[in-house]
This record gives structure tokens, C-alpha cells and sequence, in this order.
């Protein structure tokens, strides 16, 4: 019985400790991580520090760098619950970008124009700028 509680509490301890670990390492818990267009890469791509440089291209040319782990998934939230626009050919100027990256690696390039925003990547999908998005912009 005392030998079955050892082995117990030593599990106990090495699930802790690898949940302490990955929470510390991690931007991303692999349990509750969802891949998708945003967040197209393994969830262990997104290692601590993430940031978000967003580049304001209408009028000041200013680079605005979020790296409070808060606001980058406030931010990355708000992206997520965009909805996705049809095809379509719409054309306007870059209003600005977006760079999501960590430890040098670029994990996602966005342009934003006006009324909607574009992923840089293979499938290039178009979503509807949301007015919570844009306020997020705004504060910037």
C-alpha cells in the first residue's frame, strides 16, 4: 500500500511539474489550443514571448508593439471572432499590418484595409473588420 502511494505522489509531482513548465514556456496550454487560420501552427511554436507589432500605414507610419501577454490574446481574440468575408474583389489601401511573432519567428502576417482585413499566407482569407477590432486598432 505504501509502495502504491510513492508511485502515486511521484506522478502527482512529474504532472505538475510538466504543467508548471509548459504554462511558464508556453504562450499556448495544448490542451484548450485550437489551430486554425490565426493560430495556424503547433501550439509549441508559440513560445514565450509573443508580441504583436502593428504598423499604422495611413497616416504616421508608426510601429506599435503590444507585448503584455494580456492585450496580445485580447487582440488575437478579437481576430479569431471575425467573420469570414466571402470572395470578393475587394480593393482599397493598406490601412495598416500586423506581425504576430515571437523569439524572431513570424507566426502571422495581416494587412488591414478598410472594412475588412487579409491574412498573408497561402490562402490569403479575407475577414470582416469587427467594431471591437477596430476599436482595439484605435487604442493603439
Amino acid at each position: 500500500m505504501g509502495k502504491k502511494l510513492i508511485i502515486f505522489g511521484g506522478l502527482i509531482i512529474v504532472v505538475f511539474c510538466t504543467y508548471i513548465y509548459v504554462d511558464q514556456r508556453y504562450f499556448f496550454n495544448p490542451i484548450a489550443f485550437t489551430q486554425d487560420d490565426i493560430t495556424p501552427y503547433h501550439w509549441s511554436e508559440y513560445e514565450r514571448p509573443v508580441t504583436i507589432t502593428y504598423y499604422d500605414l495611413e497616416t504616421e507610419r508608426k510601429a506599435y508593439k503590444l507585448e503584455r501577454e494580456k492585450a496580445v490574446r485580447r487582440f488575437l481574440e478579437e481576430m479569431k471572432n471575425s467573420p469570414p468575408m466571402q470572395e470578393s474583389s475587394a480593393t482599397s489601401e493598406v490601412e495598416g499590418a500586423l506581425k504576430l511573432s515571437c523569439e524572431g519567428d513570424t507566426l502571422l502576417e495581416v494587412y488591414f484595409y478598410e472594412g475588412y482585413w487579409e491574412i498573408l499566407r497561402e490562402s490569403g482569407k479575407m475577414y470582416e473588420m469587427t467594431k471591437d477590432l477596430k476599436g482595439l486598432i484605435e487604442t493603439l
